[in-house]
């Protein structure tokens, strides 16, 4: 959807190009390169578009501790960027919201579910009450997942809980 309505934040590091003219020196040791280049096209006042038809394949479920260990390498290479590029914050980037609603805001979620837990759990008023069992059962969704002791329908739903949470 980004696409369509103009730009994407960031390509696949599976699978991506770029034109020549537009490819910029990427720093070294740089984490987030299918982040960094996109940007610094849509810097130069090009779109980064998604092809649907572009295919790349790669290994599934890799297990939880890969899948956590990507998310750190991810959300660490998103704290690198603002480093590497603090105009990425300013107007001069024209993909300001798109960059800081799908790749900042993403490092609060944590604190934002934790003070929601924290609250459900202090209010008594019968909304609070209800967050607080829809809340638990979803945390508990997960450790079940991550126990593999979840089968059959269950298993997806319970899988889904545990990605969220990793």
């Amino acid at each position: 959807m980004e696409s369509a309505s103009g730009s994407v934040v960031g390509a696949t590091g599976a699978l991506y190009a770029v034109r020549r003219q537009l490819l910029v020196p990427v720093p070294p040791g740089t984490i987030l390169d299918d982040v960094y280049i996109p940007m610094q096209v849509a810097r130069q006042g090009s779109r980064v578009i998604f092809v649907p038809s572009a295919r790349a394949w790669d290994i599934g479920d890799q297990g939880s501790g890969h899948e956590f260990s990507r998310k750190v390498r991810t959300l660490t290479g998103n704290y690198q960027l603002v480093q590497l590029a603090p105009w990425l914050l300013t107007r001069s980037n024209p993909l300001r919201f798109e960059f800081i609603s799908h790749k900042l805001l993403r490092l609060f979620a944590p604190f934002a579910l934790a003070a929601a837990f924290l609250a459900s759990l202090i209010l008594t008023q019968p909304i609070y009450r209800i967050a607080l069992v829809l809340q638990l059962a979803f945390y508990a969704l997960s450790v079940i997942a991550m126990m593999n002791l979840a089968r059959g329908p269950l298993a997806r739903v319970a899988d889904a809980a545990s990605t969220f949470v990793v």
